[in-house]
């Protein structure tokens, strides 16, 4: 890799992560209700949290900002250099970035709903299919930890079966196979405190009443 080539990549890396970063939940905790949502129920800042502790509004508003923080700098750096790699570079900082958020002392959400703009970004029938499987759950079941560590997996299997199998290798690659991995991963060791408590039967289901309440310590 060459210094432009090197120069280009962290350039991708560092908008992306920053772009990622910008706190959704915890600005509409703010603005709403001059709360910090991570004072509240799961402690982070993604659309689920929002939802226990703002409502159904913020809920969806705080789902799509998240989404378009994984899609737009994707989509955009595929537009402006073309490269697959750079893509995926681009939606691995996005993740990190919404994970841990610079902006708030690096404690954001889980990266579901940005892992789901990334797919989009780089693969759009993948995504729609996994968009039906994740209503299919959260309606059958009421879990939307259940939905995240399900469909992000499964986008990571998807792209991976697509890849090894040579279908359109031009947009198929192992290197979007490789987000995969890397965003399950960061998804599910996120989602083990929710793992455990669904193997217990103790995870809060959606649409209950229950409001989040103030975590322990919280100010």
């Amino acid at each position: 890799m060459g210094g432009d080539e090197l120069l280009r990549a962290l350039g991708v890396i560092l908008v992306s992560y920053l772009v990622g970063a910008i706190p959704s939940g915890y600005i509409a905790g703010r603005l709403l209700k001059g709360i910090d949502v991570r004072d509240y129920g799961s402690g982070a800042t993604g659309a689920t949290n929002v939802m226990r502790s703002l409502g159904r509004w913020p809920f969806v508003i705080v789902l799509v900002t998240d989404a378009l923080k994984g899609y737009v700098p994707v989509i955009v750096t595929w537009f402006l250099f073309g490269s697959h790699d750079l893509q995926v570079a681009s939606g691995l900082a996005a993740v990190l970035g919404h994970d841990f958020p610079v902006y708030i002392g690096f404690r954001g959400g889980r990266g579901v709903a940005t892992s789901f703009g990334v797919y989009a970004a780089m693969a759009l029938p993948v995504t729609f299919g996994l968009l039906a499987v994740g209503v299919f759950i959260v309606l059958a079941f009421r879990y939307m930890s259940l939905m995240s560590v399900i469909t992000v997996p499964l986008g990571a299997l998807i792209l991976l079966a697509f890849a090894l199998s040579g279908t359109d290798p031009e947009h198929y690659t192992y290197s979007k196979a490789v987000f995969g991995l890397f965003a399950t991963a960061f998804v599910v060791i996120r989602h083990i405190p929710n793992i455990r408590r669904l193997i217990r039967g103790t995870e809060p289901k959606i649409g209950g009443r229950r409001r989040a309440r103030p975590r322990a310590g919280a100010t």
